[in-house]
């Protein structure tokens, strides 16, 4: 834009200086006659023609130079706002097209762990817990992720410690590709037939055992059929099971999962938002138990001021929280 937001003020100013007498042509310029400096016929010096022939030739190259630049952008000259605006478009674009290559290839940004972000709940999230709980735990996680196997008995013991306090929201990001997609379909069908943790519960166990904290794979994935006797043995529904499963409801709470986790951060599993709160990865119990103390606490004292307690999340984290993760190329 600079470049073109110039170039008819050179132009003026180069005809200008064109157009104006030459030192040989101005009175008592060097070089005039009877001027101090000039030889005794009233001519120029040879050094002094010669600066003069370049400074005359440094001014032709110029004009030459605007003159084939307009040649090319007749716009430039017949209506320079508009054609500086075109410009301004095009480099716009362009910039575009570099900050979504660069966007790409640079590591997503992660979650501030002192920041608060708002995790939105769809209606399609399985949900454990009371609903007007005072803190809300989202978690993203996968069947296939051997962090989430290792993190979920510690998941289960919060739940234990906190049944009327806390609310576990479930999202669910694919990792490990297609092998994971069907267990999740599966407890989210399940979820449809009020048997989510049940369901939950059994696919952990079919696909991992946990021994001394750590998570050992017992199958590398679920097929249909196993998908079949986890059902019968935990009194889910088989064929309304399949039939979820295929439609429409589940496949968007996969989508959605990831739509929602990845703009805040959540780019791996397990991740979790405590009251909007990051914390990724398998972390001890502990870590856990002191966040939810201090979410514990700041909901109380809200509450203690007015706000309802089946409101808290709305008001307090959805409403004020940050909604993405703020990364390098954001202003």
């Amino acid at each position: 834009m600079y470049r073109g937001m110039k170039l008819l003020p050179l132009l003026v100013l180069v005809v200008a200086a064109c157009e104006t007498p030459s030192p040989l042509e101005q009175k008592g310029a060097p070089g005039a006659a009877g001027a101090p400096g000039t030889a005794d016929n009233g001519a120029a010096s040879i050094p002094e023609i010669t600066a003069i022939n370049d400074r005359l030739d440094k001014l032709e190259t110029q004009l030459t130079h605007i003159t084939s630049v307009l040649e090319k952008h007749p716009n430039a000259a017949s209506s320079p706002g508009e054609y500086n605006a075109a410009r301004v478009d095009r480099i716009e674009s362009q910039l575009d097209k570099v900050v979504a290559i660069l966007r790409d290839a640079i590591p997503p940004a992660e979650p501030d762990p002192n920041g608060v972000y708002a995790v939105p709940i769809s209606a399609s999230d399985p949900v454990e817990g009371p609903p007007d709980a005072k803190v809300t735990i989202v978690e993203g996680y996968e069947f296939l992720c051997p962090f989430c196997a290792q993190v979920n008995p510690t998941v289960e013991q919060i739940r234990a410690k906190y049944p009327d306090d806390v609310r576990l929201v479930s999202k669910y990001l694919i990792i490990h590709g297609p092998p994971a997609v069907l267990p999740g379909m599966a407890a989210c069908a399940a979820n449809k037939q009020g048997k989510f943790k049940e369901m939950k519960a059994a696919v952990w166990a079919a696909l991992w055992k946990v021994e001394n904290g750590k998570p050992q794979r017992v199958a590398d994935h679920l097929a249909a059929e196993d998908l079949d006797k986890l059902a019968a043995a935990t009194g889910v529904d088989a064929d309304k099971l399949k039939t979820d499963m295929t439609g429409p409801d589940c496949r968007a709470w996969i989508e959605q999962s990831t739509e929602i986790m990845k703009p805040l951060g959540a780019t791996a599993t397990p991740a979790f938002f405590i009251n909007g709160r990051f914390v990724g990865g398998a972390e001890s119990f502990d870590k856990f138990d002191a966040l939810i103390q201090e979410e514990l606490a700041k909901a109380d004292a809200k509450i203690k001021g007015g706000v309802a307690k089946a409101d808290y999340y709305n008001k307090e984290i959805l409403a004020k929280g940050q909604k993405k993760v703020k990364g390098p190329l954001d202003d």
